[in-house]
């Protein structure tokens, strides 16, 4: 005697007899073409299971089940096999032995593509959203209202029977005569997949009157050939859902049939915009999901027959993927998710924040379920809009700085020291506003504007693309398919991706063949009557004795040149010239510029005020500035305890300040640690007559030391 007889054509079918195998319940299955395509594959041992193939009559099939003696049948036929579900239940209470009628909505067929509506005009949405040929194979009284929907009526092929009032429904709704069909059913399923590929339907409208043959044909025909099927006026046959089938099925045999839940995540990069830009792996991953989530837009494209999550943040998806399990061992007990990221995965992208979160989600599950649940995660890199930018202007980006300043300050001041080094910068820029900064940077880059060409991708692969272009002496794009169009007044608000092409790059070390790594000889300076310059050789010692390591963050308070010598030399860094003198401050602003010291931002401003808003320093220097020299220790040393600071003195006041500071006379909530005190005496020759003599110059003191705490303070 076996225990189940089990009617099998559907996935869940195919499942239920695998757990049954494995449980090692006896099962005779029955397999025809009429209960649909699918056929279970090694459901358990060989005396377990028996297999009877082939269509059965009612009679034939109350004789089975009669011979068989199971304690229960289970009709896990396809949904549209209706006869033959008719027969079973039939056969089974004449025999009888109790029947369950495993229950599977339409949009849960394994490809997703079957969706059922109230009547034919609620599908019309849904067909407006799609792309691709639509068959009606729906009867006449179908064909007016979806002709008349915007969009649609040039994509309609009607399959009709060849009747006058059929043909005539036709041409009153305008379809054209090569797009109707006039052919006489019942259709095989040869037929029926020779009429989709022939026309290339992507969509498929279906009658259900009388469920005869011909429904469930092309049901099957367009399963195997990846076609939509939409079926106006159909609600869900009676049944029982598949979890209850194993509930039931396991409280009858005392054993547990629950599937594990298999979990199946996909981060999918979606490309640069439309959706026929996504690779074709990409766009195999979202259509076998269940569920999508993302941000609106990028969601858009693939919402039909799908569960779809505005959420883009792993904190938001991992409490939906943990109900979806739990709905799962409820029911189907596959989760198949798809996240949705623009761009390319690797490239500025979520991605790498959310394969954190979820592999320490995954770790975590797994071990509180052990056994019950399995998991993959996979990642679909896509198109980034930086390879869509340079395909548009028929260029490379292999060599290029790339970057997204992400509206960081620092991220801006590195993009803007880069661009003249680059040959080629490519920048991912938030909108408009970011645009405009871009190009007023290159504007002001007088007498070299003209080395610079500037490009702005607007809405790349969407039908507004266009490519504003500000193009200098020497674009070097290409090819002359790079179409361009000169910056409008106003930019339209869009995504943007921004190349901007150097002519003329400056070698790393800037704008002279060599690079003096310290101690710039004075007569490189631009200089001013009336105001003085730190002398080379104390400039040279002081940026020894600041021992400086990247990334530093800078305040030269005073002196002007130091900044701008670490400001050369320095790549990875924030320096910040602080300077109560406007002439001296713009003096500055000159030799950054000059001696291309792009890492150096001048604060116009008396320090220890003008240090509100600033970034707290690693490394501190001031020169000049006594009598507020104490006021600025205690600034800095309150912002940042740990930093190391350099003091320059030329006067007999400056020097006995430093003098306080080395004997502890002054009451400070810091201490200097490993201070070191030099005078520096500097000689220069000169020629006088034949022969040379030497100037003295003023000694400087030079005062370095790292803060501490006071003890007690």
């Amino acid at each position: 005697m076996k225990q189940v007889f089990l009617f099998t054509g559907t996935v869940e079918g195919k499942r239920l007899a695998r757990r049954l195998g494995a449980a090692g319940i006896e099962t005779v299955i029955s397999v025809s073409p009429e209960y649909g395509a699918v056929m279970p594959d090694n459901p358990g041992p060989d005396d377990t299971t028996e297999f009877l193939q082939g269509k059965m009559n009612e009679s034939e099939t109350e004789a089975a089940i009669r011979r068989m003696a199971p304690q229960i049948v289970v009709d896990a036929t396809h949904p549209y096999a209706l006869e033959a579900s008719a027969r079973i239940r039939a056969a089974a209470k004449k025999a009888g032995v109790p029947c369950l009628r495993l229950k599977r909505k339409s949009m849960d067929s394994p490809d997703r593509k079957v969706f059922l509506f109230p009547e034919t005009r609620d599908m019309i949405p849904a067909l407006q959203r799609s792309t691709g040929n639509i068959m009606i194979a729906a009867g006449a009284e179908t064909v007016q209202p979806l002709a008349e929907a915007e969009g649609l009526a040039t994509r309609l092929f009607v399959l009709i029977p060849p009747t006058k009032d059929g043909l005539e429904a036709c041409e009153a709704a305008g379809i054209s005569r090569e797009h109707v069909i006039a052919m006489q059913g019942p259709f095989s399923g040869e037929m029926n997949r020779a009429l989709l590929r022939n026309y290339a339907i992507r969509h498929l409208v279906i009658g259900t009157e009388g469920h005869n043959g011909d429904f469930s044909e092309r049901i099957f025909a367009a399963q195997e050939t990846g076609t939509a099927v939409y079926v106006p006026g159909e609600t869900e046959g009676e049944g029982i859902p598949y979890a209850e089938i194993l509930d039931r099925l396991g409280e009858l045999f005392s054993v547990e049939l629950r599937d594990v839940v298999t979990v199946s995540i996909s981060l999918v990069g979606t490309g640069p915009g439309e959706k026929n830009c996504i690779t074709e792996e990409a766009g195999q991953a979202i259509r076998e999901a269940d569920v999508l989530f993302g941000e609106d837009h990028l969601l858009e494209p693939w919402r039909i027959g799908k569960k779809v999550y505005a959420y883009s943040r792993g904190e938001d998806i991992l409490p939906k993927l943990e109900q979806l399990i739990r709905e799962a061992r409820q029911g189907d007990p596959h989760v198949r998710v798809a996240i949705l990221q623009a761009g390319d995965t690797g490239f500025h992208s979520g991605t790498t924040g959310l394969i954190f979160y979820l592999t320490n989600w995954r770790r975590r599950m797994l071990l509180s379920d052990t056994g019950r649940l399995q998991m993959r995660i996979r990642t679909f890199p896509g198109i980034s809009s930086v390879q869509m930018m340079a395909a548009r202007l028929q260029d490379h980006w292999d060599s290029a700085f790339v970057t997204d300043p992400s509206g960081e300050e620092s991220s801006w001041r590195e993009v803007f020291r880069r661009i003249p080094l680059e040959k080629r910068t490519y920048l991912l820029v938030d909108g408009v506003s970011d645009v405009e900064k871009l190009r007023d940077w290159i504007r002001e880059q007088d007498p070299e504007r003209e080395k610079y060409s500037i490009y702005a991708g607007y809405q790349l692969t969407y039908s507004e693309e266009r490519i504003f272009a500000d193009e200098g002496m020497h674009p070097g794009i290409g090819a002359e398919d790079a179409i361009c169009d000169p910056f409008p007044d106003i930019l339209p608000e869009g995504n943007y991706t921004v190349m901007i092409r150097n002519s003329k790059p400056e070698n790393r070390k800037g704008q002279t063949e060599s690079q003096v790594l310290a101690g710039l000889p004075n007569d490189m300076f631009l200089r001013e009557k009336e105001i003085p310059l730190t002398r080379e050789e104390v400039r040279t010692i002081a940026l020894s004795k600041l021992r400086i390591t990247e990334p530093a963050v800078v305040y030269d308070i005073g002196s002007g040149s130091l900044a701008v010598e670490l400001g050369r030399l320095l790549s990875d860094s924030e320096i910040y010239a602080i300077e109560k003198e406007g002439d001296r401050a713009e003096l500055i602003r000159r030799n950054v510029k000059h001696l291309s010291a792009r890492e150096v931002t001048v604060v116009e401003g008396e320090a220890p005020e003008a240090l509100e808003g600033l970034p707290a320093p690693t490394h501190l220097i001031v020169e000049g500035a006594e009598g507020r020299l104490f006021g600025i220790l205690q600034k800095v040393f309150l912002r940042s305890p740990g930093a190391r600071a350099v003091i320059l003195a030329d006067t007999l006041e400056a020097k006995t300040e430093l003098a306080q500071l080395l004997s502890g006379s002054v009451l400070t909530e810091y201490t200097i640690l490993d201070p070191e005190y030099i005078e520096l005496n500097v000689s220069h020759n000169r020629k006088l007559g034949g022969h040379h003599a030497l100037k003295a110059e003023s000694p400087v003191a030079i005062l370095s030391f790292r803060f501490g705490r006071r003890p007690g303070a």
